[in-house]
């Protein structure tokens, strides 16, 4: 890919602001308060995708093939942010989604311990990013690095 090929990915990315939420659906209320505390940040201009939503449109809809829609929205993402609980450190699902966004297209995987010692997910694939603790600050300070991603954004 040339540099200037890998400039328009970056932009048509920047442009897309699609947060993918990869959780174990036993955490999908936390993936609802992640989400909603993004779009609220970012006044509504940061999306996010999570498979659990059964009430909004962030999920996937009644009679689609999950599989590929889980693979196309991973493509339209931005940012992968894996919420890792005590239930979702190591099952197949965030690790999969991780890998196939990291692996395949190159996109931010930004993993967040949730209720469980930064350590315990600085281990396996995680080991290799700059995971964030689920302190006011460290989590302030993802939500801003993700807004402001966004041409002339303004965090609020």
């Amino acid at each position: 890919m040339t540099e200037q090929e890998e400039e328009k990915k970056e932009l048509e990315k920047s442009n897309n602001s699609l947060v993918f939420i990869s959780h174990d659906t036993r955490d999908a209320k936390l993936a609802e308060a992640f989400s909603n505390l993004l779009k609220s940040v970012s006044a509504g201009v940061l999306k996010s995708f999570r498979t659990s939503d059964r009430k909004g449109t962030q999920g996937i809809e009644y009679g689609v093939e999950w599989y590929p829609e889980i693979i196309k929205n991973i493509q339209k993402a931005s940012d992968v942010v894996c919420l890792l609980t005590q239930r979702s450190v190591d099952r197949p699902w965030i690790l999969f989604e991780a890998g196939m966004a990291k692996g395949k297209l190159d996109t931010p995987i930004l993993g967040v311990a949730l209720g469980i010692p930064l350590g315990d997910v600085s281990t396996g694939p995680f080991a290799q990013f700059q995971n964030c603790s689920d302190d006011e600050d460290s989590l302030t300070k993802l939500v801003f690095q993700l807004v402001d991603r966004i041409p002339n954004s303004e965090p609020d």
